[in-house]
Order: C-alpha cells, then structure tokens, then sequence
C-alpha cells in the first residue's frame, strides 16, 4: 500500500486549530490559509504530489496525519454540514487540493466544497455515497457529467471503519488484461452512461478516451450500460477483471487517500452500520486541472450546464 508522512517532523500542528470554515460562499480565505499549511509539507510528500501530478503513481496514501479535532457522533441521517469546534481535516484537504489543481464541486453532491460521506439510515442498500451494506459499485467521481470530471478525489477519514476497505483499480492494469476487441471497443461511443433519472437522461459517449496522447477512463459500473449486445458483453469483460485486478486499501482514521480520478476506478467494501455515532465518516473533495475559479460548483439543469463560482 503507497502511504508516506505528510508534513514534515517539526510540523506543530496547533497550526490546523485555525483553520477557517469551508462552509462559507467565499473560501478565499480557507485557500490563503491552506497556502501556510502547503509550506510545511515534507520533502517526501512534495515528491508523491509531483508524482500523482504527471501520473506516475494513481493513488496515494497519507497516514497518522496530526490532526487532533473532537469529532462529533456521526449522524444517523444526511445534513449538508455538520458543526464542528474546528476545521483541520478540511484545511488538510485544501492544502493538498492546491498541489494538484482546484477545489470544486457538484451541486447534485452538496452544496460545499467538502462534502461529508457516512452510512445514513434507511439507505443501507443504496447505491450512492451514503449506503453500507451495499458494496459500493466501481466507478470514477462524475464520469457522466458532459462538461468537467475530477482529475483527482480526495478522501479523507475521520473516523475508521476497520470492516469497509477501500477498492482501487489502475486503468493501466485493466489495458494490460483486457482483449484486443474490447479495448478498441471501450474507446468508441456504444455506452449510455446516466445523467438523472428524473428526467430520464443519458449520455452515449465511450469509457476510454484519449485526451492530449493520454488515456483515461470515465465509467460508473451501476450507471452505463452498452448500446447494444455486442458493447454489453464488453461491460462484462471490463466488470469481471475490476474484481480481479482491485487493490485493497484499509480505512485509517487521521488519513489522506488521493486517487487520480482519470487513470483509476474506485469502490468501497459494504458494512453493517451500527448507528450509534461511532461509524465510518469520510470527508470528501474533488479537484481539476481545468482553469475554474477556486470554490466553483457545477450542476446539470435540463439540456444546460451551469457554472456558478461561491468565491
């Protein structure tokens, strides 16, 4: 498992205890803030940033983060925030988004930059970021939006969860396993990929594209189907070796996990939820490469998509 130290040794960590609030319309001032925490990253991790950055590595860990928050219980249902006496996990987040690119987000997802990501009752077998018992589906973060995906995800945990693991795939590994016919295959549009469900909307575009000499992947094993048999027997292949080949990285609470969103698919073991404010909460972040004012967040409306910057 990659995993390394984030800051350097002589990091004091009282530092974090400022941070200001991400859940605000401006985070200008969380970004100013996050640029002094930048400063105290380690020799070692400034070297895993610039790897994640050119892709030679496609995830990364950072563990034992020196974070000391009280964490209140983890709610049973959903709320877009949830008060806390500080703010270090998020300011963790930040400082990391700026080695990489822009922080921004979806409205469908949250309506803040850092979105929260734990078990809620009632939505055990669901298929989306709030289920449990579920395993979650593999998939890359907003594969089927037609204007911008992350290039990378950030996920950060607060609280572990010993029983629900981590699941990645490198798409580099799937093309070394995959037949001829289904790799050309994946590269045209024969793939539905689900937009909303309410309307009902698709759209048919392929699962692997090739952007500036680079492969990448956009895919969501729940929400694309092929267009017809031929492309649907090569979603089966595609599916089957994803289990084969998926690495397994454990939750850690005071963790850092970066995936490059664009060269691999990630999934979630499932788990039974005990709901008494001690299960697995992650804090959860989107960045791109793409020139967007800092805090934009995207959502689909109709046949359009807007862009409305809170910064």
């Amino acid at each position: 498992m990659n995993s390394s130290r984030l800051f350097e040794g002589s990091f004091d960590n009282k530092l974090l205890q400022e941070a200001p609030s991400p859940y605000v319309r401006d985070i200008a001032e969380l970004l100013q803030y996050a640029e002094r925490i930048r400063k105290c990253f380690s020799c070692e991790a400034n070297s895993v940033f610039r790897e994640l950055d050119r892709g030679a590595i496609t995830y990364w860990q950072f563990t034992d983060l020196p974070v000391s928050e009280n964490v209140p219980p983890t709610p049973r249902d959903y709320t877009s925030h949830i008060e806390k006496q500080t703010y270090q996990s998020e300011a963790v987040i930040a400082a990391a988004s700026l080695e990489l690119g822009t922080l921004f987000g979806y409205r469908e997802t949250s309506n803040h930059i850092i979105y929260d990501i734990y078990p809620v009752c009632g939505y055990e077998e669901s298929s989306s970021f709030v289920s449990s018992k579920k395993r979650l589906a593999f998939h890359t973060d907003g594969s089927a939006h037609p204007l911008i995906s992350p290039d990378y995800v950030m996920l950060y945990c607060i609280r572990n969860e010993p029983r629900a693991v981590n699941l990645l795939v490198n798409l580099s590994d799937l093309v070394g396993h995959l037949s001829a016919s289904a790799f050309a295959a994946l590269k045209t549009a024969s793939f539905r990929h689900l937009i909303s469900q309410n309307p009902l909307r698709h759209h048919v575009k392929p699962i692997f594209t090739e952007v500036e000499g680079e492969l990448t992947v956009t895919y969501d094993e729940e929400n694309v189907i092929g267009i017809d048999h031929e492309s649907q027997q090569v979603l089966e292949e595609l599916n089957g070796l994803m289990y084969k080949l998926a690495q397994e990285v454990p939750n850690r609470t005071d963790s850092l996990l970066i995936v490059n969103n664009k060269q691999a698919l990630h999934s979630r073991t499932g788990f039974t939820p005990r709901f008494d404010g001690r299960d697995r909460w992650v804090k959860g972040a989107f960045v791109t490469k793409s020139e967007i004012p800092p805090g934009t967040l995207v959502g689909l409306s109709s046949e359009m998509v807007h862009c409305a910057t809170i910064c």
